[in-house]
Formats: C-alpha cells, structure tokens, sequence
C-alpha cells in the first residue's frame, strides 16, 4: 500500500507536474505526453529514455472484487475483464473509453482497500533477435549440451508441456505438422489462428522449430520433438496481453514457458505472475519461465526488463567454447550462457538462421522438456542444477585432462 498512499501525495501535489503517475515495483513513475505533435499518444517515462503508449484501459490487481463490484467503483469505467488470477489476488483489464479518464480513475481506484495495484496498459518495445548468416551444421548447441546422447534416453519430450510466447508461428511446416498442439491463441485478433502476419512475422516460428523441428531428415532436427505445444502468438506489447499470455500457459498447464525476448521496461503486473508460475506452477515444483537475456551486451541491473526476474531462468549467449559472446547481456541475473551465435533454423516456408539469446532461450526451454520427460519430478532448482551441471562438464571437456 505504501506506493498507492505515495501516489496519492503525488495526485495531490500540482507542483510536481506530473500528467500520469502510478507506482511500479515500489517506485512511482511519471508519463509525460511526447513534446513532438507528430507523435500523437506517445509518453515519455519521466526518468528513462523511453516512450510508450497508452490505451484507455487500467490494469488492477484487487482481491474480494467480482467484475461487477470493480466496476461499480467509479461511473467512468465501461468495462472489466479477468486476466489472471492467483491464490490472493487477481489482475483486471478496466477500460474506462477515453484515455483522458485514465488519472482520475487511477486516482479514484488507488483510495479503495482491496487494490494493491493501478497501472495504465502500456505498449512497449521488446527485443528480439534472429539473423540470416552462414551457421554450422549440426548446430553447436546440441553438443554443448549433450542432446544426442539425452535422445535414445528419454522419451524427447513427449509429455511435457511447453508454452511458447512470440509472434507467428508456421504450423504447416513440414518440420511442424507433427507437433501435438494443444492450445494455441492470438492475443491480437482473439482467435486460435497464430500464423505468421507477413514477412518479419518469423520469430516464433524459429523459436518453435528450434524445440519442436521433426527428427525425419531433412533440415534441423528439433531438441524435444514429442513434446506438446501451446502456442501463444502475441505480435504486441500491451501489459493485458502479456498479462493474458501467461494466464493462457497456466490455464494449459505449462511446464515450461519460453519467452525468447526482453521488454525494456520490468512493469510489476509481469513480475507478480511470473513469480506466481515460478513458485506454484507444476503443483509447487516450479513452472520454468525461459527469457533472453538480450543482446545489448550490457550489463542487467535494476528493473529495466524482465531478465532482472530471479525467479525466471535468463539465459544469455554464449559461443562453441561455453564463453558469453560480446553482444550478449550479462549480470547476477543471468543464469547461464548457453550457445547462442548463428544455428540452422526453421523459417516459415522454408529455413534459414538463428541467433542471440532468443536461439539460447529456446534452446534451454527444450533442453528442460528433455529432462522433465526423463524425469517429471524434477522442480525448477533441480532443472537449473542440472542445466548447469551439463555446462560445467561441456567447459571441463575442453580444458582436456590434467597434465
């Protein structure tokens, strides 16, 4: 409660000149409309070199509300929809229909007990990263990580359940029309049909073609091919989407959840749900939330993106020899570095290339469907040990043995 009764002060305060406050991981942030006309519905976030914008919704988490209840708050919203719910507390999507509304209704709603959270729905950029360069074949992670010899020994995957959140995904691709999916949804168009929309559309196609591509002899060959898809494209965004993408992998039952990208700005709705699948997911053993690191080569500190998350496995790039590589983030928060320069990748229509921490990310969350199906009673630290276990013997074989 302390940054809701700290936003208050702020609303209350004309001097500090701020248009939209709302607190965020326990910091009360300012947006401010872009000075540049031609730049209609654009903020800047007061204190970060970053614009974003806005819809006329509200993101609430609140506990003992109904929709009904919430909406009866305050005349000015049109609308309240569920996005996820957790044990003590569920997150609303409020949309009050004119974005002018969005302060007074903040206001409105940070006054009442029972809220713990007001945030507009923000858009953002997030970082991505796949290439088209010349790659080794076979591609080097599976040696890395020993996936051929983890092949004959498990069952590859076949009944772990694994979430991939990106944009469009190729479905009727030869390496794809295989795959058991057994959810699929498009957070934009709110339907089941999560094809590519156009030519830069490839992401999670190479995503998914990295974990799921056909053992049948052409082209790559997947590192958990039995393994079951939920396929979430969501080619934006909004704090909803995000927010509905991860309840989506819940409600399917995710043992893993990839997310091969990196928003530039952590808002606290993302954090509470990832720690809610980190900590309660797979009945308390721990769904593993898979991020890039990113590809910045910058060091991660603060709250700047979702791979400062402790709770989630972040994985940034590494090379053939198990080194981090120039371009990739790195910092407390990563988790290990897994091969992530230029790999053979599925494409839709046809294949191509892959690289950066979204190749490494991929490459861990099918990593992980191997083991859970060898072993379903793995819990999430037990995952990371053994992942990291792997590397450590990958690096100790090169060094080649004491002299």
């Amino acid at each position: 409660m302390r940054s809701l009764l700290l936003l208050l002060v702020i609303f209350s305060s004309p001097s500090m000149g701020c248009e939209l406050p709302f607190p965020n991981l326990g910091k009360v942030w300012c947006l401010v409309p872009s000075a540049n006309d031609s730049q209609a519905g654009v903020y800047r976030v007061s204190g970060k070199d970053l614009q974003v914008s806005l819809s006329d919704r509200l993101i609430v988490r609140a506990n003992g509300f109904t929709r009904e209840s919430l909406q009866a708050l305050d005349s000015r919203i049109e609308a309240v929809s569920e996005l996820y719910l957790m044990d003590d507390a569920v997150y609303y999507s409020v949309n009050v229909g004119i974005k002018d509304r969005l302060p007074g209704v903040i206001r409105s709603l940070s006054k009442v007990q029972g809220i713990s959270l007001v945030q507009p729905d923000i858009l953002q950029l997030r970082e991505k990263h796949a290439t088209d360069v010349p790659a080794p074949t076979p591609p080097a992670y599976l040696t890395q990580l020993g996936i051929p010899e983890l092949w004959p020994a498990t069952p590859q995957g076949r009944g772990v359940r694994v979430a991939v959140i990106d944009d469009g995904f190729d479905l009727e691709h030869e390496e794809l029309t295989h795959t058991q999916v057994i959810f699929s949804y498009d957070t934009a168009s709110r339907s089941q049909d999560v094809s590519p929309g156009g030519g830069d559309d490839s992401h999670g196609t190479r995503v998914a073609g990295t974990i799921f591509a056909a053992h049948n002899g052409v082209g790559i060959d997947g590192i958990a091919p039995q393994a079951n898809l939920i396929a979430i494209r969501q080619p934006d965004t909004w704090t909803s989407h995000t927010i509905l993408s991860f309840y989506l992998s819940k409600l399917s039952q995710a043992d893993i959840v990839n997310a091969s990208w990196r928003s530039q700005w952590l808002l606290e709705p993302v954090a509470d749900i990832v720690a809610d699948l980190a900590q309660n997911g797979r009945r308390g053993k721990g769904s593993a939330v898979v991020f890039s690191a990113g590809n910045s080569g910058v060091e991660l500190t603060g709250d700047d993106s979702e791979s400062q998350l402790q709770v989630a496995v972040v994985i940034g790039a590494g090379n053939g020899q198990g080194q981090r590589t120039r371009f990739s983030n790195y910092g407390q928060s990563v988790d290990a570095y897994v091969y992530g320069k230029t790999a053979p990748a599925v494409v839709p229509g046809g294949y191509g290339r892959f690289s950066g921490t979204s190749l490494s990310a991929a490459v861990v969350s099918g990593y992980f469907a191997l083991l859970l199906s060898q072993d379903p009673s793995l819990t999430l630290d037990q995952l990371v040990a053994r992942l990291l276990q792997r590397l450590s013997q990958y690096q100790s074989s090169l060094q080649g043995p004491e002299s």
